[in-house]
């Protein structure tokens, strides 16, 4: 991927260009939010549309030397991780009808891009390739799910901020531009509902490929029990006010703590297991 990278002139210009589309949508939903802008709120979801559908077409010339399969590579991770949570934000957009949040999130994506522009600018080799449809699946269904774990604690970051206003009668621009309490919670309803499906695809994707490619899981791994203690966790937090009762400010800081919690084990494996589950794919 190194040489073709090097000597395509349009993988190299999209370089550039990607994390220059994430600055401007980013820049367009912090217009609308921050002042309202007419011409923002106009022309921030086009913008973002065609950001999203600029990138996977960079994904796919950038993967198009493997047969369009993924690597393991830090560019890439951060590719996808810019990619799914662009993706996923502009699903929840649609599907609530609300887009005063779409700053804070993109925020996050935009710096993922410029981070993964200048690896691979800078360091354009790849990494180990994954081959078979399934471990294709399970990998980019896991960065799905990471992204909109990571979108459910910044909601609901952003709830507990709202609700604390509230609270203390404090009614300052937070309130008079974030979406209401209630409005938030459905966010944050649909974010948990995204990361429980895609972790769900994940699980059973990975089954799949390890099927296919005849390796054996060790059930014992770190990284696949991981896994399915967060599946079974945000699996409870769809159910957990019918369950145990609890109030949404009590689930948002169940979120924060998990969305902590997952990002240190995910450093921790990056850092002490660089490999998937010790499997060579």
């Amino acid at each position: 991927m190194d040489n073709t990278m090097l000597d395509n002139t349009l993988l190299l210009l999209l370089i550039q260009l990607i994390p220059l589309l994430y600055i401007l949508s980013t820049g367009l939903y912090g217009a609308d939010f921050f002042r309202g802008t007419s011409f923002a709120k106009t022309y921030k979801q086009p913008a973002l549309i065609i950001t999203i559908v600029t990138h996977v077409a960079f994904i796919g010339f950038l993967t198009a030397p493997e047969g369009y399969r993924l690597n393991y590579s830090s560019s890439m991770i951060m590719n996808m991780v810019a990619l799914t949570l662009g993706v996923v934000y502009m699903f929840i957009e649609f599907s609530t009808k609300t887009d005063k949040t779409g700053f804070f999130v993109l925020s996050f994506a935009t710096g993922a891009q410029v981070l993964a522009s200048f690896i691979l600018s800078t360091s354009p080799e790849g990494g180990r390739v994954f081959s078979g449809i399934g471990i294709g699946i399970h990998l980019f269904s896991a960065i799905f799910s990471l992204s909109a774990i990571a979108i459910a604690g910044l909601y609901s970051f952003l709830y507990i901020l709202l609700f604390r206003q509230i609270k203390n009668n404090s009614f300052g621009f937070l309130f008079e531009n974030l979406p209401s309490l209630e409005v938030l919670e459905e966010l944050i309803k649909h974010a948990v509902a995204f990361g429980f499906l895609f972790l769900t695809i994940t699980i059973l994707a990975g089954v799949i490929g390890t099927t296919q490619s005849s390796k054996v899981i060790n059930l014992f791994d770190p990284k696949l029990i991981a896994l399915l203690i967060m599946w079974l966790l945000y699996g409870v937090i769809l159910f957990i006010r019918r369950l145990f009762g609890w109030d949404t400010i009590h689930t948002a800081y169940l979120l924060i703590a998990l969305f902590a919690c997952i990002t240190g084990l995910v450093v921790l494996m990056s850092i002490f297991s660089p490999t998937f589950h010790g499997m060579s794919f």
